[in-house]
């Protein structure tokens, strides 16, 4: 996030900024210890607070505003004596002929920020004095205490990051867990394209997890999942395979995880070429997640270099290893005296009467089903039929998919049309299998594949 106040709509960031503020504040404990790590520039520690008091996603904004208050104070005892005179174009255009000529050098200004952190305030007032700039004191002060805040909070708020999840970045993850295409590299996951079934992604198999550390002096490294944000966190530990050089000679290499009392810790030093090198800086490869049971959870990536530690905020996942449940489809002969008989390999001729399609298949993660009266010479044919009830109408086409909708899990419960096969020139003199099938939308071992998937069918012989 950059800095508030340079945002496209600013009074939004600053409604943010006051609202993440408010909710930190109802905890006043919380609140004294977060300025207390924020003055000692403690960064895992503010982080660590400001995650426990659910505000971690407005670190900056929450940094920015105890700078940018402290400034107030720092301003005002480094500068006591306000100036009266008016800002208009030549008391500006006066001091930017000042100004610059101390900005030229950047240990002019590294002394000011300097002198500005300790608040001395006569070694400040001598400078400015050396530079001709004490009439303008309030607004150099103002100009330093902002770069300075700007380096603090960056500093401060910076914290590990999970960058993708099973090839998707995790920017395309949202609060429920489902992540959108497409990947990184694109061809593993396609953009998101909901009318067919494409989009909003649980993960499932193995998720291939990356991030980077920012932490320039980052030793080693843990995932954790939690099935809350709040923990508890249970560490992945599982060998990760990579290759140290694929020429002349491949070298493979597995790096294992520690063990005992403090387990899950990889050493940065043992990633090998393959996931990024052994250099702390950088995007690496973390592990491949063996995902767990279909739920939501959360990941976080902790980082430490034997002096401290940063974790990053949890990131909501959503995992699916279950195939959709086998779909039930009944097809009956509905007589013109409305008279059901049920068929099962039943012949039915034109005149008999219609035929009562009965369906049943769903999935929480439904992406699309289809419905096909399926011939010989590889004939298939789309079921078009009217929705019973109220059994008049227009006739529908029985596929489907969720189209953006995550609460549309296909057909949950028994739902019947009534079809006229006679009606359909695609439909000839012919033995078929009425067939259902049914996809999720999970992204299976990093790549869309079309989802987990299950069918179900009855046959029928239709003459004419």
């Amino acid at each position: 996030m950059s800095e508030p106040f340079y945002e496209d709509e600013p009074l939004e960031e600053l409604q943010a900024m006051a609202a993440a503020a408010e909710r930190l504040a109802r905890r006043p404990e919380a609140f004294n210890e977060a300025f207390e790590a924020f003055t000692a520039h403690d960064a895992g520690r503010f982080q660590a607070i400001l995650d426990e008091a659910g505000v971690g996603e407005d670190c900056r904004r929450i940094c920015f505003l105890f700078c940018r208050k402290r400034c107030i104070g720092v301003c005002a005892r480094l500068c006591r004596e306000p100036s009266d005179r008016r800002v208009d174009a030549d008391e500006i255009r006066e001091f930017v002929e000042v100004f610059s000529k101390v900005a030229r050098r950047k240990q002019n200004l590294v002394r000011l920020v300097s002198l500005a952190e300790k608040e001395d305030v006569r070694g400040w007032q001598a400078e400015l004095r050396k530079h001709g700039l004490l009439p303008y004191c309030h607004q150099v002060c103002h100009f330093v205490c902002r770069v300075r805040c700007k380096r603090i909070c960056r500093e401060i708020c910076n914290r590990p990051l999970i960058t993708r999840i099973s090839s998707i970045p995790t920017s395309q993850f949202g609060p429920q867990g489902f992540g959108n295409g497409p990947s990184i590299p694109p061809f593993q996951v396609p953009p998101p394209n909901p009318p067919a079934g494409v989009g909003d992604h649980p993960v499932g198999g193995s998720s291939w997890l990356m991030g980077i550390f920012n932490m320039p002096t980052a030793t080693q490294y843990k995932v954790e999942v939690a099935s809350s944000p709040g923990g508890p966190y249970t560490e992945i530990a599982v060998p990760v395979q990579g290759y140290q050089s694929l020429w002349p000679v491949p070298v493979w290499v597995t790096r294992y995880p520690s063990g005992g009392g403090d387990p899950g810790w990889y050493d940065v030093a043992d990633i090998p070429l393959s996931d990024g090198g052994n250099s702390p800086l950088g995007e690496k490869t973390l592990l491949y997640w063996p995902t767990l049971p279909d739920g939501l959870y959360y990941l976080r990536l902790r980082v430490r270099d034997g002096s401290s530690e940063l974790v990053s905020s949890p990131r909501a996942v959503a995992t699916d290893n279950t195939a959709p449940p086998t779909p039930i489809i009944k097809l009956e002969l509905q007589k013109p005296n409305g008279e059901l008989q049920e068929l099962k390999c039943g012949k039915v001729k034109k005149g008999s009467g219609l035929i009562k399609i009965t369906v049943q298949a769903y999935d929480t993660n439904f992406s699309r089903l289809s419905v096909n009266a399926e011939g010989n010479s590889s004939l298939s044919v789309p079921i078009v039929a009217v929705p019973d009830p109220p059994g008049v109408g227009p006739a529908v086409p029985l596929a489907k998919t969720y189209n953006g909708n995550l609460a549309d899990t296909g057909y949950p419960s028994p739902t019947s049309f009534l079809w006229d096969p006679w009606s359909d020139p695609a439909i000839i003199p012919c033995c078929y299998v009425v067939r259902i099938d049914i996809w999720d939308r999970t992204v299976i071992d990093n790549g869309w594949g079309g989802g987990h998937g299950n069918s179900g069918w009855e046959a029928i012989e239709i003459g004419f």
